[in-house]
């Protein structure tokens, strides 16, 4: 999930991954750094978890268990879980040869461990010829079933996502699963219909997230009491956002007949099978 500038995507994504139908895993990968610690986790983990150790677990041949040793929960359940994202912009370029094994770590979590993974990419940072190599971790959205482009009904918007919108085709169709991967994922502020961004753009979208300041504020700030999904638009709109993109999601896959993640390495099963379990649905708390 990505945008063309500030339009909400950490706040999506969160919705997603804690409303979505089944377990999920929420991957903090915005090069500029993450902000769900400090937000809507309150500060509960600091520097000491995170991408930047496995940046550096990966030079000594070990990503693969510093990313189950690194995953928290997001909720009180342990459905939900979370892979914190850089505190250091200055961070990112360490990560520039460890995107490739996440995304094949990513992938095995959501086609053998049973997981709806949802990776944050924060904001599209393009150079000429693309998708920029090191401020984007592009083998994320190379490997992706699907890319959500997190875009406002606003006119103001869409122009500012059409140039982004035409390099990420490009981007997937040269080195991912094809430029029909994307999406579009409104967030209700404006009022052009969803119709007229989709005919715009020559672009499906994927579901509409309506403008709730208070549930926002929730995800953005972190709250000490117990929240229930059904009771926030917010989380009613995600989940059936997330149950939507799922669909998309196994259907392009199907027809594409495109290939499962590598599943030789013993380390990477070992770290499906520990975290497959029998599960319960979760409930979204502080």
């Amino acid at each position: 999930m990505t945008s063309a500038h500030a339009s909400g995507v950490t706040v999506s994504s969160l919705a997603m991954a804690l409303a979505g139908p089944r377990p999920s895993l929420l991957a903090e990968a915005d090069a500029k750094g993450g902000s769900i610690r400090t937000g809507y986790r309150m500060g509960e983990w600091g520097g000491e978890v995170g991408l930047w150790h496995l940046a550096q677990a990966d030079r000594e041949g070990q990503v693969a268990e510093a990313f189950e040793a690194h995953l928290r929960r997001l909720d009180a359940s342990g459905n939900r879980l979370w892979l914190p994202g850089l505190t250091d912009p200055l961070q990112a370029a360490a990560l520039a040869q460890t995107w490739e094994p996440l995304s094949v770590l990513l992938q095995a979590m959501d086609q053998q461990a049973g997981y709806d993974v949802v990776i944050d990419a924060g904001r599209v940072v393009l150079e000429p010829g693309g998708v920029h190599p090191s401020l984007c971790p592009r083998p994320l959205l190379h490997r992706a079933d699907l890319v959500l482009l997190v875009m406002r009904n606003t006119m103001t918007s869409v122009a500012q996502s059409l140039p982004v919108a035409r390099s990420l085709q490009k981007e997937l169709a040269e080195r991912g699963t094809g430029a029909d991967a994307l999406r579009l994922l409104l967030v209700q502020e404006g009022d052009v219909s969803g119709h007229d961004i989709a005919h715009r753009l020559g672009i499906p979208v994927i579901g509409t997230l309506p403008w709730e300041e208070k549930s926002a504020r929730i995800l953005t700030h972190g709250t000490t009491r117990q929240v229930k999904p059904s009771a926030m638009r917010l989380f009613k709109h995600a989940r059936e956002a997330a149950r939507a993109a799922e669909v998309d999601a196994s259907t392009r896959r199907l027809r594409m007949q495109l290939p499962p993640p590598p599943a030789n390495s013993p380390v990477v099963a070992g770290v499906v099978q520990r975290l497959t379990a029998p599960r319960q649905e979760a409930t979204i708390s502080g």
